[in-house]
């Protein structure tokens, strides 16, 4: 019978009174004991019935979270906090608590002991400067005397430069050229490694998605420079958008100002839009956002067409520039008639409509030529390259221009 290591099924959580001193000096000790007591009632009453609170030392509580989601305990402490920093009436004055705090994790195989995961979060609270106090800090359990610090959310992982863009080439069908990239955020986690959106995007915030729009906006703006001055010849990056950053009254100008602050041309940015998120012509502010984008030059992409809710209306109401064609109607539609099917009515309509293709999740190069022939306008995949760094990128464009020569046939035939 295989037992599972309870060590790693609790994270340990201090949390601390930062403004002890101050306290004591007008509270007197029986002042601090009466806060101390109501310190300790409020957290009783907002924990988890299993969870356990008692003190480390003085003006330190701590509370051993039965969980493995490091998540939700960030959560349970937020939630902590916030009740804990209220004001308290003792002594017959208000008092209003600073509170600070670590959520200590074993990501470790090993057994280590509650007393250990304790002493780990002292040795860290002793070491906040001052711009971290009122914070709580997720660390990892480390019994060298070293402070890791391990952020809890895509926001924190935003601010300390974790969030790395991969670029994924998108080529044009007719040329060959590649014409734009994709940008495809990751998360350069300092202890669980390189983490895909898969990972971290389920538990994101509103914050969370604007601090990963700020940062991967900020890096696809850089890129193009980049290219720009080293003579690549690539128009295009595409931006993956949120519907709450879409949401957001400020969102299109913000964009714009950004790229006229990098002297960048407004026709070089792709907006790409879910069209599986819901119908994006059902919210005012999100109407505004994308009506404001597409005026004010910016490219936009419907992103996993015919899975979602979008409607012909929307396309023509937004000017939506291209629809990418969803990967569940490209896999194997160089021999499956009833993809083929699927691929030559939207080529067909899109044709009609005046709007451009490209066609993702292209994983062979048959599926690349029949794309090509059948009037697709751009294909995007494994096929072409994987989501690759940017220090990478330079080395990539190389070995594609030289070996382009062997690439499919790209001759094309319109659709319908």
């Amino acid at each position: 019978m295989f037992r599972r290591h309870r060590s790693r099924d609790r994270i340990a959580l201090l949390l601390k009174l930062e403004n002890l001193t101050v306290l004591g000096e007008h509270l007197g000790q029986t002042g601090l004991a009466h806060l101390f007591a109501q310190l300790s009632m409020r957290m009783i009453g907002t924990i988890r019935p299993n969870d356990f609170v008692q003190s480390a030392a003085p003006g330190v509580f701590t509370i051993l979270l039965r969980t493995r989601s490091e998540v939700e305990a960030l959560r349970i402490a937020e939630r902590l906090q916030h009740s804990c920093q209220a004001e308290y009436p003792v002594c017959g004055v208000s008092i209003t608590p600073v509170i600070s705090g670590v959520l200590v994790l074993n990501l470790g195989a090993g057994h280590v002991q509650v007393r250990q995961l304790m002493a780990c979060g002292l040795r860290n609270l002793r070491q906040f400067r001052p711009d971290q106090l009122g914070h709580i800090r997720l660390i990892a359990y480390d019994d060298s005397g070293r402070v890791d610090h391990v952020p809890a959310t895509v926001e924190s992982a935003a601010q300390e430069n974790q969030i790395e863009a991969y670029f994924q080439p998108q080529i044009c069908c007719d040329t060959g050229n590649v014409t734009g990239f994709e940008a495809l955020a990751r998360w350069r986690h300092p202890v669980r490694g390189l983490l895909t959106p898969m990972d971290f995007m389920p538990a994101m915030r509103r914050a969370d998605h604007a601090a990963l729009t700020r940062s991967m906006l900020g890096q696809c703006l850089g890129a193009l420079q980049l290219w720009d001055a080293q003579g690549w010849q690539i128009q295009t990056v595409a931006l993956n958008v949120a519907q709450s950053e879409l949401s957001d009254p400020a969102f299109a100008d913000s964009v714009l100002w950004e790229l006229d602050r990098h002297g960048i041309g407004r026709d070089r940015l792709v907006i790409e839009v879910l069209e599986s998120i819901g119908p994006i012509n059902s919210d005012d502010r999100i109407r505004e956002n994308l009506t404001r984008l597409s005026q004010g030059g910016c490219m936009l992409d419907l992103d996993d067409f015919g899975t979602g809710y979008a409607s012909l209306d929307s396309l023509r109401h937004f000017g939506v520039n291209r629809i990418k064609i969803d990967r569940g109607f490209v896999t194997d539609c160089h021999r499956d008639p009833k993809q083929q099917r699927m691929v030559l009515a939207i080529l067909a309509m899109a044709e009609r409509l005046g709007v451009s293709t490209l066609a993702e999740g292209v994983e062979t190069a048959d599926e690349h030529s029949y794309l090509a022939q059948m009037g697709c306008g751009h294909v995007q995949g494994y096929a072409i390259a994987r989501p690759m760094p940017m220090a990478e990128i330079g080395d990539f464009m190389t070995g594609y221009l030289r070996d382009r020569p062997e690439l499919p046939d790209l001759t094309s035939r319109k659709a319908g």
